[in-house]
C-alpha cells in the first residue's frame, strides 16, 4: 500500500481520470440533447396502413424509452462524478495529514 500512496504518478492519473470522465459527460449530455429532437419520428399521415402505423407507434416508444433512460443515466452521472471527486479530494487530504 506504501507503494501506491507515494506514486505522485498514479495520483496524477487518477486526477487525470476524474477530469476525463467529467469533460466526457459534458460532452455526452450535450451531444444527446441536440440531437435528441431530432430522433423523434414524424406521423405517417393520410392512408398509410396498419402496417405503418405499428412501425411509427414502434419507433415512437423507442425514442421515449431511449429518451426516459438518458435522463435516468444523467441524473445519476453527476453524482458518480461527484463522489469520484470527493475520494481524490480525500486521498490528497489524508496524504497531507499523515
Amino acid at each position: 500500500m506504501q507503494q501506491f500512496r507515494r506514486n505522485n504518478i498514479a495520483q496524477m492519473g487518477m486526477v487525470g481520470s476524474a477530469v476525463g470522465l467529467l469533460i466526457t459527460l459534458i460532452i455526452a449530455v450535450l451531444i444527446f440533447y441536440n440531437i435528441s429532437a431530432s430522433t423523434v419520428p414524424t406521423s405517417p399521415g393520410g392512408d398509410a396502413g396498419s402496417y405503418k402505423n405499428s412501425i411509427y407507434n414502434a419507433t415512437l416508444n423507442a425514442s421515449a424509452d431511449i429518451s426516459s433512460q438518458a435522463a435516468t443515466f444523467f441524473t445519476i452521472a453527476p453524482i458518480v462524478a461527484v463522489v469520484i471527486v470527493a475520494v481524490v479530494v480525500i486521498s490528497y487530504v489524508s496524504k497531507i495529514g499523515g
